[in-house]
């Protein structure tokens, strides 16, 4: 849901349909996380009302005017009423009440023109997006906690390049997040049969965040501390239209190692997005009342890592083989294992005989299959497998 969804006019809420998302959460105990964003048109700078109305904005099917603009009553340098923007917190809140909505986002993919425009309706101002989304988040911040003080607060999620927008936000709008979040789709391509995303690439996305994080000072605030939330990927497109890996099991073995990557980095939490996207994220199909493969795979991930309690890491790379140690909280390890040399396609996937360490015995596959390591090594995948003693 969208401001813009929402807040139709001065004054006009239409929260039916974000109630029915809320009371689904709190019926099955789900940590909900909005995300703020979109300006509606009636309240934009370049919106109904502007004698420039911005109709490039593209937003999920909501063609603007104006929507990825900043408030017409916020200034390029931050200043301004933003009173558009703080009656809608203000009445958010209000109506939710504390404790429903436990992470707030502040906006959404702001390194992307047609989901946020402030620089370049700011011709002049030096970093003038950034200085109005500072400005939202104390606002939004400074309301939020007076009515839930348990609430927390995230950076605006950038994607991807997270690491170079952060380094001109963080100074200036970082001390109103609780959490530096990103979007971590990957944007380095292979084939499979083309312009497939590289699941290892989320590994060296996350390094190039933490090193520049890293290089900001530490005073007056040290953000190195702040955790890391992935909020927003997939192996498609963040729209849910672009199919980039259409096979079954190519999905499967993306979102397991895509998992057991930002596992091994420290990455608090992700989400998935999403679970019921047709053509970029299924992990349920609702045709069949069952499990995708890539829902299995997902599966299978929570119950290696036991829910993500198990520490995941070291994941090494030997050639095109890759090895994460996963150590449960009792200290008993296992190995997650694979080879992007192999192949999937048309359910035929391609094995290599790999020796496995003396101390395991049995292995367990993405689709919960477990059997005894034969005497001529694992088969080890495109497709993640667990080494485990038995």
């Amino acid at each position: 849901m969208k401001w813009a969804d929402i807040n139709r006019g001065p004054g006009s809420y239409n929260f039916s349909r974000l109630d029915q998302w809320l009371e689904q959460a709190q019926a099955s105990h789900t940590d909900v996380m909005f995300t703020m964003y979109a300006t509606p048109t009636w309240a934009s700078s370049r919106g109904i009302n502007s004698s420039n109305p911005n109709t490039s904005c593209v937003n999920q099917g909501m063609n603007g005017p104006g929507i990825c603009d900043p408030p017409v009553d916020l200034a390029c340098d931050g200043t301004g009423t933003n009173a558009y923007f703080q009656t809608f917190v203000e009445a958010l809140i209000s109506h939710v009440g504390p404790g429903t909505i436990k992470y707030w986002e502040l906006w959404n993919e702001p390194d992307v023109a047609s989901e946020w425009n402030g620089d370049a309706d700011c011709p002049g101002v030096a970093n003038a997006g950034n200085l109005m989304l500072a400005r939202m988040a104390r606002d939004m911040r400074t309301i939020v906690l007076a009515a839930d003080p348990d609430a927390k607060f995230t950076t605006p999620a950038a994607v991807g390049n997270p690491a170079v927008w952060l380094t001109k936000y963080l100074p200036i709008g970082g001390a109103y997040a609780d959490i530096i979040a990103f979007h971590g789709y990957i944007d380095d391509h292979g084939s499979c049969p083309s312009r497939c995303p590289v699941a290892e690439k989320i590994g060296p996305l996350i390094d190039d965040m933490t090193a520049s994080i890293a290089s900001l000072p530490t005073s007056p605030v040290n953000f190195q501390q702040y955790p890391l939330f992935d909020t927003e990927g997939s192996w498609g497109s963040g729209n849910g239209t672009a199919p980039n890996i259409s096979d079954p099991d190519q999905q499967a073995a993306f979102v397991a190692r895509y998992y057991l990557m930002q596992m091994s980095r420290p990455v608090e939490k992700f989400y998935w997005y999403g679970w019921d996207f047709q053509k970029s994220g299924i992990f349920y199909d609702s045709g069949t009342n069952s499990l995708t493969p890539a829902g299995l795979a997902y599966q299978q991930i929570a119950g290696w890592t036991s829910s993500g309690q198990a520490t995941v890491g070291p994941c090494t790379q030997n050639s095109t083989q890759w090895n994460c140690v996963i150590q449960n909280p009792s200290g008993v390890q296992a190995e997650a294992i694979w080879d992007t040399s192999q192949t999937c396609d048309n359910g035929v996937c391609t094995t290599t005989n790999v020796r496995a360490s003396s101390r395991f015995n049995s292995y367990v596959d993405l689709k919960g299959n477990v059997a005894s390591i034969p005497s001529q090594g694992a088969p080890v995948g495109l497709k993640p497998i667990l080494l485990f003693a038995q």
